[in-house]
């Protein structure tokens, strides 16, 4: 049990203490009229530096909105940009691919006309070979 009224007591006497510690500084920050002068001037100084701080900080995040839209709008025109891009290499590609089929159509009807005209040439001889060994057997 005494050992239990020691520790209050170390307790209350350690309260004491701090709440003597406290009250000293109190005096000696608000004691005298300059005292409270001057910590009322640091604190308006602590509101005006905080002030400052949020009107800097509102102020940086405004700015830092309007470089984050202005970044989005670049890239939402180099965006459509490159899709021009890629639409115009299609077109000309198509463009190519329809000229190269045109090209090659056309020669393959050279080609079928140039060879319909040889048919016709030999047939037309392979007639008159014909026509001409039958004149030879008829006069035979």
């Amino acid at each position: 049990i005494n050992y239990k009224i020691m520790e209050n007591k170390n307790g209350l006497v350690a309260f004491a203490l701090l709440g003597l510690a406290v009250g000293t500084a109190a005096y000696y920050l608000l004691g005298t009229e300059d005292r409270k002068k001057q910590l009322d001037r640091a604190n308006e100084g602590v509101k005006s530096l905080t002030k400052s701080i949020k009107d800097i900080s509102k102020k940086e995040a405004k700015r830092a909105a309007k470089l984050a839209k202005s970044a989005k709008e670049d890239l939402e025109e180099l965006r459509g940009k490159a899709k021009e891009a890629g639409k115009n290499v299609v077109d000309k590609a198509s463009d190519k691919a329809s000229e190269w089929a045109n090209r090659a159509s056309d020669a393959a009807n050279s080609f079928a006309n140039k060879a319909s005209d040889a048919a016709s040439n030999v047939a037309s001889k392979a007639s008159d070979v014909a026509a001409d060994a039958k004149s030879e057997i008829n006069k035979a």
